[in-house]
Order: C-alpha cells, then sequence, then structure tokens
C-alpha cells in the first residue's frame, strides 16, 4: 500500500469539483482513493490551494491510473480546474501507536 500527497495550486474551484467527481471514479478502477482533501488557501476569485491525500495498493497500480485513457481525456478539464500539480510518494507508510 502506499500513500500519496498531492498539493492543487486551483484556479478555480467549482472546476476542480467537477473534474474531481470523475477523476475519483476512474482512481476507483485502480483500487485507488481519496482518503482526504482539504483546502489550505481559498481567495475571492475562487482560486487557492487544495491537498490531497490518496491511497493506492501499489506504485503500480497509481502508474496506471495516471496513464489511463479516460484520465487523459479530462485533461481540459483539469487545466480549467488546476495550474499546478506537485506530487510525493510515499516509501514507507508508517504506524505509530
Amino acid at each position: 500500500m502506499i500513500h500519496i500527497l498531492v498539493k492543487l495550486q486551483v484556479k478555480d474551484f467549482n472546476a476542480l469539483e467537477v473534474f474531481e467527481a470523475q477523476a475519483s471514479i476512474i482512481m476507483g478502477r485502480y483500487q485507488g482513493r481519496i482518503i482526504s482533501a482539504f483546502e489550505t488557501i481559498h481567495a475571492s476569485d475562487d482560486s487557492g490551494e487544495e491537498i490531497h491525500v490518496l491511497e493506492f495498493p501499489s506504485k503500480e497500480a497509481f502508474s496506471c491510473y495516471r496513464s489511463d485513457s479516460s484520465l487523459a481525456n479530462l485533461a481540459a478539464q483539469r487545466d480549467q480546474a488546476i495550474s499546478n500539480t506537485e506530487v510525493t510518494i510515499s516509501h514507507c507508510v508508517k504506524t505509530y501507536v
């Protein structure tokens, strides 16, 4: 199991919601899911920053999701919503009790 931290520079939060609703369905095809999503900046022009924590069964599953043709078909919607993305993939998932 891997976790992925995604930092999104958002152009339009409404457009992001539309895009993410479709992208999360595609993510599910690869047993991926959004564990958490939260805004860290929300400007008056509806731009800002959002953080996602994702979970996938493997790096290979995440790679397959990223190269899915259905996701590629959403590129125009993604471009309306997001100006930049930073992705950090876990090396080792830890649990501290």
